[in-house]
């Protein structure tokens, strides 16, 4: 399922968008079910989780962010700042308000907030993953400059966690000197760590 090397970034997102968006809604159902199975070994009680509101065709994260909740987790949600790209994380449940960002139009949970670091599991939405763990996304910037401690203090927490489907994985994207490695990826066929081999499944 992997494409070939692609160094151009904008014909690379193109293809990505288009296989994401062929995932039929069946398949998309079946794989938000089986990324919570896979994943839920990282859910606990006590532990502070970052997610995400599916956007588009992104794999919908709701049925492992319930979960969590259910499990005790404390819920996070990303919020874009009105400058700047370094996101804010809002914590789901000490509020009910739901805003609208006043340039994106997009969905936000409006509660106290704290920044990644505070995290101890992020998972993040991308449009493609390489062999190497480098992630591509939409091309706004926000988690490159949101991760940007994370290549001074690589070991840092949270865990970096990808969520994607299997055919959103390619040999390389390029590169660029900001792009942080993720630490794992989730998919519908299983929970991956990623190694000096490569990506192994986490067992």
């Amino acid at each position: 399922m992997n494409l070939p090397v692609v160094h151009n970034k904008q014909l690379l997102r193109r293809e990505l968008r288009r296989r994401r968006m062929a995932v039929s809604r069946a398949e998309r159902g079946r794989a938000a079910l089986a990324v919570l199975r896979h994943a839920s070994r990282l859910l606990g009680r006590g532990k502070r989780i970052g997610g995400y509101l599916a956007a588009g065709s992104e794999l919908d994260l709701e049925p492992l962010m319930s979960a969590a909740l259910f499990r005790g987790a404390a819920l996070f949600l990303p919020r874009i700042p009105l400058r700047a790209r370094r996101l804010w994380f809002s914590r789901v449940g000490a509020s009910d308000r739901w805003v609208q960002h006043p340039r994106y139009h997009i969905t936000e949970y409006a509660g106290p907030e704290c920044r990644a670091e505070q995290l101890d599991i992020l998972f993040i939405p991308l449009l493609g993953i390489d062999e190497a763990g480098f992630r591509i996304g939409q091309g706004g910037g926000f988690y490159d400059a949101t991760l940007a401690f994370r290549r001074l203090r690589p070991a840092a927490r949270p865990l970096l966690v990808g969520v994607a489907y299997d055919c959103q994985r390619v040999a390389c994207v390029p590169r660029e000197a900001w792009d942080v490695r993720l630490d794992a990826l989730v998919t519908e066929s299983g929970l991956y760590r990623m190694t000096a081999q490569g990506w192994r499944r986490w067992c």
